[in-house]
């Protein structure tokens, strides 16, 4: 990429960013490995979990996308400056708990397990308590297991099912994690603890 075509990409950048500001686009939260490229190269990220022998370092980040008609376009840190005074964050998070998307009961789990996979942003609604409001309703269970190994993997299931129920779920949630079938990014190893909406822990596989 020549300098003039970089100039002219983060142009494009910043004007779809200002759609976002002007309400024409929406922005949320997209989490990614610590090991996304986007950290390095100036993307606006918090960090949502931690390694597990060192909190110090990094595992899950929260970075910050607009959804435009072509696909998700990331923030940088530059554009901070662009909502003035709106605290961005809490405009993301308000987005993605107004976002509207089914869960579904697995049958393979005797519809006792949620999942909403395929969607932009099935992985981003265990962040939401919102939507993890809705799943204690769906599952009638004020706590909760969820797996969200990849890009478009997510599992929901009770805290207190079964052991038999549980083990299945631990199977899919590895499974998910290994099949490279579709290419799409790893996120993490992990299950997170959501209690009464709210992640309360996490659980390092």
């Amino acid at each position: 990429m020549t300098d003039q075509e970089k100039k002219q990409y983060l142009a494009e950048i910043d004007e779809v960013v200002q759609k976002a500001v002007d309400g024409e686009y929406k922005l949320y939260p997209v989490l990614q490995p610590a090991s996304w490229p986007g950290v390095k190269n100036g993307a606006l990220y918090n960090v949502e979990v931690s390694e597990d022998d060192n909190k110090d370092v990094p595992l899950v980040i929260k970075s910050y996308a607009v959804e435009t008609p072509d696909g998700l376009v990331y923030l940088s840190k530059k554009h901070k400056e662009f909502f003035g005074n709106r605290n961005l964050y809490q405009e993301a998070s308000d987005n993605l708990d107004e976002l509207e998307q089914e869960f579904n009961f697995e049958k393979e789990f005797d519809n006792k397990v949620l999942s909403s996979n395929g969607t932009r942003f099935s992985n981003e609604r265990a962040l939401s308590y919102t939507q993890m409001r809705m799943a204690h309703d769906f599952l009638e269970s004020e706590e909760l297991f969820v797996s969200i190994p990849r890009r478009g993997n997510i599992l929901i299931i009770p805290k207190d099912s079964d052991k038999e129920l549980l083990d299945m779920f631990l199977h899919v949630h590895r499974h998910n994690w290994n099949d490279t079938t579709y290419n799409n990014a790893h996120i993490a190893n992990i299950l997170l603890y959501i209690k009464s909406g709210n992640r309360e822990g996490i659980v390092y596989l």
